[in-house]
Formats: C-alpha cells, sequence, structure tokens
C-alpha cells in the first residue's frame, strides 16, 4: 500500500487536475439540468445549442475523465505489486547469499564446496553486476584466506586441494558468464599445482601468487598482474599473456613454446631455463631478466603470424621486437616495484637502476646464456605431446 501512495504522490498533479475537472464537470452538469442562467453560459462556451446535446458532452467527458482516474489508479497498483516482488525477490536473494556464506565457512569441505555452488548459483540468477561483483570477492577472498593457511600450505605443497581446485575449475575454467568482465583478486595465493587449462582469467590479479608446476595451457591471462609471482615450471604453452605484468616472477623452467607474450612486462624476471620456443615477443620488456638457459629459438616479432609455435619451426629467432636492455625512466621503476613485498622491490629496483634513462637495446646482453636460433620439427612433436 506504501508503495502505492508512493506512486500517486509522484502522480499528484495529474490525480488533483482530473479530481477537480470531474468535479467541475459533475457541477455543470447539475447546474444546466435546472439553472437556465447556467444553460445558456455553457451553451456559448461549449457551442452547442440544444440542452441533450449540453448534458450529452458533460457526461461523455466526466466519463472519459473516470476512466482516467481508474487507468492512473491501476498504474499505481500495478507498481506497488512490482514494488512488492522486487522487495520480496531482494529479501530471497540476501537470504541465499547469507545462507551460502555460512556454508562457506563451515568445518566441512564438502559443505563449504556446496556453499560455493549456492553463491555462484546466486550470481547465474541475477543480473545486478555489483551483487555478481560481491559473490565473485567472496570466493575469491575464500580461496586466499584457505591457501593461506600455513597447516593448508604444509598440506597441499605441489598440489591443490579437491575443495579449491574444483571451486577453481567452476569459476575460471567452465564456460560461463556469471563473473565475465569482472575483477579477479587470487594476490599471493597458494595454487601450487592447479590445473587452469584454457581457464579465463583476463586482468586477474595474481600478485605475489604461488603458481608452480601450474597447468595454464591456452590460458587467457591478458593484462593479467603477476608481479614476484612464483610460476616455476608451470605449463603456459600457448596462453595469451599480451600486456602481463610480470615483474620479478619467477619463471624458471617454464614451459611458454608458442604464448603470446607481445608488450608483457617481464623486467626482473627470473626466465632462467624456460622455454619460449615460437613465443610472441614483439615489445615485450625483459630488463634485467635472468637468461641463463632461456630457449628463444624461433621466437618472432612478426605481429601477422598467428600460427604460433608449428610456423615457426626451422625459422631464426627474430629478437628486434624485445627490450633487453635500458628504455627505462626513474618514474616507470618506480611503478615496476611497487607492488612487491619489500625484499622483491628492493632487489628489483638494484638490478633495474643500471637500465634508467639508458637508451633502449634490443640486442642480448653479452653472456646473457640465452639460447637462440631455429628448432627442428622433432623438438616440436615433443612439446606438442607434452602440451596435449
Amino acid at each position: 500500500m506504501m508503495a502505492f501512495f508512493d506512486f500517486l504522490s509522484s502522480q499528484d498533479t495529474l490525480f488533483v487536475l482530473l479530481i477537480l475537472l470531474l468535479v467541475l464537470m459533475l457541477l455543470s452538469f447539475i447546474l444546466v439540468m435546472f439553472s437556465k442562467t447556467t444553460e445558456g453560459k455553457i451553451s456559448k462556451l461549449l457551442g452547442l445549442s440544444e440542452k441533450n446535446k449540453i448534458l450529452t458532452f458533460l457526461g461523455l467527458g466526466m466519463g472519459g475523465i473516470l476512466i482516467a482516474l481508474q487507468a492512473l489508479i491501476a498504474s499505481g497498483q500495478t507498481k506497488a505489486m512490482e514494488d512488492a516482488v522486487l522487495k520480496t525477490e531482494q529479501g530471497q536473494r540476501q537470504e541465499r547469499l547469507k545462507n551460502a556464506i555460512e556454508h562457506l565457512g563451515h568445518d566441512s569441505d564438502s559443505v563449504r564446496l556446496g556453499g560455493a555452488y549456492e553463491l555462484f548459483h546466486l550470481a547465474q540468477d541475477t543480473e545486478d553486476e555489483d551483487l555478481r561483483q560481491t559473490i565473485l570477492d567472496i570466493l575469491c577472498a575464500h580461496i586466499r584466506w584457505t591457501t593461506g593457511e600455513t597447516e593448508y600450505r604444509e598440506k597441499h605443497k605441489a598440489k591443490p586441494s579437491e575443495e579449491i581446485q574444483n571451486l577453481l575449475t567452476l569459476l575460471f575454467v567452465q564456460k560461463h558468464d556469471a563473473f565475465g568482465g569482472l575483477h579477479v583478486n587470487l594476490e599471493e595465493s597458494w595454487l601450487n599445482g592447479v590445473d587452469l587449462n584454457k581457464a579465463s582469467l583476463e586482468k586477474a590479479v595474481l600478485t605475489g601468487a604461488y603458481i608452480k608446476e601450474s597447468r595454464m595451457q591456452k590460458a587467457d591471462l591478458h593484462e593479467a598482474r603477476m608481479q614476484g609471482a612464483d610460476l616455476h615450471d608451470a605449463r603456459m604453452q600457448g596462453a595469451d599473456l599480451r600486456d602481463a605484468q610480470m615483474q620479478g616472477a619467477d619463471l624458471h623452467d617454464a614451459w611458454m613454446q608458442g604464448a603470446d607474450l607481445r608488450d608483457a612486462q617481464m623486467q626482473g624476471a627470473r626466465l632462467n631455463g624456460t622455454q619460449m620456443q615460437g613465443a610472441r615477443l614483439n615489445g615485450t620488456q625483459m630488463q634485467g631478466a635472468r637468461l641463463n638457459g632461456t630457449q628463444m629459438q624461433g621466437v618472432t616479432s612478426n605481429l601477422n603470424n598467428g600460427e604460433g609455435t608449428g610456423a615457426t619451426i626451422g625459422e631464426v629467432s627474430d629478437l628486434s621486437g624485445i627490450i633487453f636492455e635500458g628504455g627505462l625512466n626513474q618514474e616507470e621503476l618506480d611503478s615496476i616495484v611497487e607492488d612487491l613485498p619489500d625484499e622483491q622491490s628492493t632487489e628489483l629496483r638494484r638490478r633495474l637502476k643500471p637500465h634508467v634513462d639508458e637508451p633502449a637495446s634490443n640486442e642480448l646482453p653479452k653472456n646473457s646464456g640465452a639460447i637462440t636460433g631455429a628448432y627442428t620439427e622433432e623438438e616440436a612433436e615433443q612439446w606438442f605431446d607434452e602440451y596435449e
């Protein structure tokens, strides 16, 4: 009822005008019935000479006003019902959210996972983007909190718990639109050994995360933030890492054949033994990176080459698009280290300081230890088999 009166108050001008007009026409009708003087005046006003025609006109006018008032009231009732339904739906969503969060904090793994699924289905059922972002924030916070526990890290050093793997698969691997385009924050999460093959993690925050020995082949990590992350021995073949921020990350022995690393920020990254054969590295910045044993055979800076590793079999490495030295200013250096822990920040700042205010160079540093040139079809077959 309150919603109904609220509606009326918003339409009060029209409502009052219709009532006044109805009263005026009713009085006119009565006066015409019993007063010759009034009949004459209204006859001149309306241009109607016969009394019956005047009364008919006034009667039709009052009928029209009554229909308009009825429509206005019905509209108010409809709006009140819609508001009531909306409030009911909001109440149901709040109740579902409350119950799911309670389940997410349960001692039982299965109950917690059930709570996560409840939240996921709530996100699917709503078009409210703010609510969907809230749900994703809750689930990401649950992952960060759970994997941040010392007991969890001791128990799951190399492989995630079933609960965490299932939750990651639900959120980022399965194809759905529940969280598309929303902000993902898995900062400093313990994700060693996770399976994120073909995951959607565009613009995800993975700063300082532990992701070594993970499977991230063909994952969408476009513009992901992975500064200082531990990606040792991670499988990232064919991953989309365009514009990714991996400053100071540990990528030694990682598998990145055919990855798209255009404009990636890899300053000061540890790339010892990293396999980058056939990767696309146009605009990639590697100032201060450790390159001993980095396998860069067939690396391409050709923006038109979209065939990945297979297209560069037998091709000599093209390093012309990679910045190995120089090309930094002090402001950029400050920005690079700002998201890293103090110890990492200090070390990375020390290693990148020689590149500040120096001209950019696309030449491999002397004695870098990086391996360039071409690779064979047999070598590629081996990588493809491992990838599949």
